[in-house]
């Protein structure tokens, strides 16, 4: 990863500043372009172990150069990591990036610390890539239509579910309210107030009902818990930026670490559900690999789709879908 770095950005300035970065990080050599047709050029003659591209570029701009190489255009190594930095991107450019795989997004402006970040996410577990029939594929379609990522890999959500959340996008008072097997209703209009131990604004409350029938992985749930509670906190508190970005390692790690143990002790004791169960686990694994990528380019989205995902993930996967497998765990003494 760490052999030589393709910085793309058409202010110099800028280009400069994140090669100095880049090369006091650990990169032994940095190369930089000006534009994606610099880029490709560039890419193609000195094979970089990764890109740091800007998007908005004349005349190939970040999001056609990512199209061109990920569908092997040119002889290009279809599978190099790509970080895209960003700066006011729309979200269906956002969506198109990840659609074509994009490995990180960080936004402008860039500190050393957000790009060491990056590259040790890319270091530590890299983005498996498709084949380039995929890609090429998908690039000889209309850009405009290229959004069946976006369609099949966002989160849905039903009126009912945001119905709490929206008030808080309109910048209305929540009502406290308690998580239910079904939905989430107020339970009190009285006005919540936290345990004097702890100040948090909490979102749900843990009750007995939330157990799956095994310690570890309560535990690991109720991690959950206070991953949403925080985030609950951070959005009622107007906080903005990079204050969210603790939030969703401590999200990945608990994605990462849960649902394989989960996996693995329901496969022990023969869950009957196992097939449909791992099923579910790889459609969330899609939707949160989506909006974590859509927070990284816009952290705007930590407070809509990051926050609608750890609802979602809480009502209708631990509350409605791991307790079905309580009693197995009984059973099995």
């Amino acid at each position: 990863m760490l052999e030589r770095c393709l910085v793309v950005d058409d202010h110099e300035m800028i280009r400069e500043t994140i090669a100095i970065m880049a090369t006091s990080l650990g990169f032994k050599e940095c190369v930089m372009a000006i534009d994606g047709a610099d880029a490709i050029s560039k890419l193609y003659h000195s094979r970089p172990s990764l890109i740091i591209t800007d998007l908005q570029m004349e005349p190939i701009d970040g999001l056609e150069m990512l199209r061109l190489i990920r569908s092997g255009r040119y002889g290009l190594p279809h599978d190099i990591p790509i970080i895209i930095l960003t700066a006011n991107a729309s979200e269906s450019v956002i969506a198109q990036c990840i659609s074509f795989d994009v490995d990180a997004f960080l936004v402008k402006p860039v500190n050393r610390q957000s790009l060491q970040e990056r590259i040790n996410q890319l270091t530590q577990q890299a983005k498996p890539k498709k084949t380039v029939e995929h890609y090429f594929s998908m690039y000889q379609q209309d850009p405009a239509k290229s959004t069946a990522f976006q369609v099949n890999g966002t989160v849905a959500f039903n009126d009912e579910d945001l119905r709490e959340f929206d008030m808080l996008i309109h910048g209305q008072k929540p009502e406290p309210i308690v998580a239910s097997s079904s939905n989430f209703e107020p339970q009190s209009t009285e006005p919540f107030v936290p345990p004097k131990e702890d100040n948090r604004k909490k979102f749900i409350k843990w009750q007995d009902r939330f157990s799956v029938g095994n310690d570890e992985l309560d535990a690991s749930n109720k991690g959950l818990l206070n991953i949403i509670n925080d985030t609950y906190d951070l959005i009622v508190s107007h906080e903005e930026g990079a204050v969210f970005e603790d939030i969703s390692k401590r999200f990945q790690h608990y994605v990462s670490q849960h649902i394989s143990r989960e996996e693995a002790l329901l496969e022990e004791h023969e869950y009957a559900r196992l097939k449909i169960h791992r099923d579910i686990h790889a459609r969330l694994l899609k939707q949160a690999e989506f909006v974590v990528l859509k927070c990284q380019a816009d952290p705007s989205f930590y407070k809509t789709d990051f926050f609608r995902l750890l609802r979602f993930w809480w009502v209708k996967h631990v509350v409605q879908e791991d307790t079905q497998y309580k009693s197995t765990f009984s059973q099995g003494g």
